[in-house]
């Protein structure tokens, strides 16, 4: 058997990115009205995903906690990841026994988001920063057309449709809170 550390991933092409902002309703202005997006759907009035082409999303907004108002002195706002397709699930669970393997830090996944039906698995670079591999985003055409709608963010399913069935780590603390709230965990 080959050794899973070895497995090189074959990722197909930049996926999306997700912005922190300070306002996700001047940003979501800015971006439909400056840059011409469009919006697939949203997670309560915290979190909007948008696109330019058929892909669900190419860009996604996520509202900063109060306090973050004011562009601080030579700080910006962060990325919070960015994402690379892959072909298949199968390919992503290599993926997956190769980052173990390495010793890589796997940040959440692999799950199944409500919005955009993507699989995902997300793991630290170097830096610290969050790269996602994800499979199977919902396609947006004239043929097969979409209605944005509101997802619940206290809903497991519009973190993971699997319910954390496919996790390779602790889901994150926002998801334990819910855990813990409605007592499955």
């Amino acid at each position: 058997m080959t050794d899973p550390a070895s497995y090189r991933p074959r990722p197909t092409r930049l996926g999306h990115l997700v912005l922190k902002v300070r306002d996700i309703d001047r940003s979501l202005a800015f971006y439909t009205e400056v840059v011409g997006l469009s919006v697939s759907d949203w997670i309560d009035h915290h979190m909007v995903f948008l696109r330019a082409g058929e892909d669900h999303h190419d860009l996604a907004l996520l509202q900063l906690p109060p306090g973050h108002s004011a562009i601080p002195e030579g700080h910006y706002p962060a990325v919070e990841h960015f994402s690379y397709r892959l072909e298949t699930l199968a390919e992503m669970e290599q993926v997956a026994a190769m980052l173990v393997a390495r010793g890589i830090t796997i940040d959440r996944g692999i799950g199944k988001h409500g919005p955009g039906a993507n699989s995902f698995l997300v793991f630290r670079d170097p830096d610290g920063n969050n790269v996602e591999f994800y499979t199977d985003m919902t396609q947006i055409t004239a043929e097969q057309p979409y209605e944005a709608s509101v997802w619940d963010g206290k809903d497991l399913e519009t973190f993971d449709r699997w319910h954390l069935d496919r996790f390779l780590v602790p889901p994150p603390a926002r998801i334990l809170a819910l855990l813990d709230k409605d007592g499955d965990a």
